[in-house]
Formats: structure tokens, C-alpha cells, sequence
């Protein structure tokens, strides 16, 4: 029953920093949207950051672990690159919901100051090292392939890395202000995945 609430809470605050932004967003919102007791929150979770960080901390894991298992069965570089943002996409374009995971993972870097408790601190660092690990599965990708003369040479694996994350995560901001804020951006979901296709494309040799 803890867990199914716990996780209510944690759908409901994706829901609310996304719509409302991490700064305006209210723990009573979050609760109004659980439909549960303001003071039931506090019982799973510290504030607000609290939320924020365990929300990212979700995300990288559930990446990672998919990742994971569907790499160890690819041989080639070039087609893991491809099954890495094939997965990042079903993740993030699943529906329309998805797209605020989006809007989170932008706000999951607290400056160091701003994260004061032990257990916060602990959150961040695990949420740093899931991180390390999404971006060392990049690199070491690009690097293999590389070494294997089936990608460009031309620049650094990481960064290749940043072209290519961030020309996604500008993609999915995009596509969120597009659904949730009424601003055309002139594509659909669907471009998103034959944009990074194309874009990836570039640097297989």
C-alpha cells in the first residue's frame, strides 16, 4: 500500500512541476492532483526537492536498466547507437504524459547549496552516478565505433555525445511546448525519431 501511494505522489508531481514548473509548483498541488492529504506527502518525502530528486533518480535507473539488457544483445556500435535512442524515444514519446519526463530531467541539477540533508545529499550523489553511467554507455558506444572505423573520427566521443543529446532534449522541449503550451513548432512526434535517424547518419562512415 506504501509503495502504491509513494508512487501516486511521484506520478502526481511529474504531472504538476511540469505543467506549473518546479518553482511554482506547490506540494499542495501534488497532493490535489494524488488526491491525497498535503500531510501524507511529507510522509513519504522531505519538500519539494525532495520530489525532484527522486523523480530524476527514477528516471536515470529505469534508462540505465533498460539499457541495460537490450545493448548486451547488440554487437555492433552503430546499431546500439541506434537502439539507445530508439529507446530513449519510446521512453519520452510513449504518449503525450511522457513528454513532462522531459521538462524534469532539465530541473534534476539542484546547485550543491540548495541540497542540505544527509539524505538529499545521498539522493543527488546516486543520481550523479546514474547519470556518469547513461553517459558512459554513450561514450563508450561512440568510442567502439570509432575504433572500428564505423563512425566519424573527426570529433571526440563526447562530443559527439552532446550534439546528439542535445539536439534531442531541444527536440522533446519542443514537442512539450507544442502539446502543453499551444506554441507550433512546426513538427509532430513522429519527426522526432527520422530527425535523430537523419542526424545520426551524418557520422556513420
Amino acid at each position: 500500500m506504501g509503495y502504491s501511494k509513494k508512487n501516486r505522489i511521484l506520478d502526481a508531481a511529474i504531472k504538476v512541476f511540469a505543467e506549473k514548473g518546479y518553482q511554482y509548483a506547490t506540494i499542495a498541488e501534488i497532493a490535489r492532483e494524488a488526491g491525497i492529504s498535503t500531510g501524507l506527502v511529507y510522509t513519504y518525502f522531505e519538500n519539494k526537492l525532495d520530489l525532484l530528486l527522486s523523480l530524476n533518480l527514477r528516471f536515470f535507473q529505469m534508462v540505465n536498466v533498460i539499457n541495460q539488457k537490450k545493448l548486451a544483445q547488440i554487437a555492433d556500435p552503430v546499431e546500439k547507437l541506434f537502439e539507445l535512442f530508439r529507446t530513449y524515444h519510446e521512453i519520452l514519446l510513449h504518449d503525450k504524459k511522457s513528454l513532462y519526463w522531459g521538462t524534469i530531467i532539465k530541473e534534476g541539477f539542484p546547485q550543491p547549496h540548495l541540497v542540505k540533508s544527509k539524505k538529499l545529499k545521498l539522493k543527488q550523489s546516486k543520481i550523479h552516478e546514474e547519470n556518469k553511467q547513461l553517459l558512459k554507455t554513450v561514450d563508450d558506444i561512440l568510442a567502439e565505433g570509432q575504433r572500428r572505423g564505423k563512425i566519424d573520427t573527426a570529433l571526440k566521443p563526447q562530443l559527439l555525445r552532446q550534439i546528439f543529446g542535445g539536439t534531442s532534449q531541444t527536440l522533446f522541449n519542443g514537442l512539450f511546448l507544442q502539446y502543453y503550451r499551444q506554441e507550433e513548432m512546426g513538427y509532430d512526434k513522429e519527426d522526432i525519431p527520422k530527425a535523430m535517424s537523419a542526424l545520426l547518419e551524418k557520422f556513420i562512415t
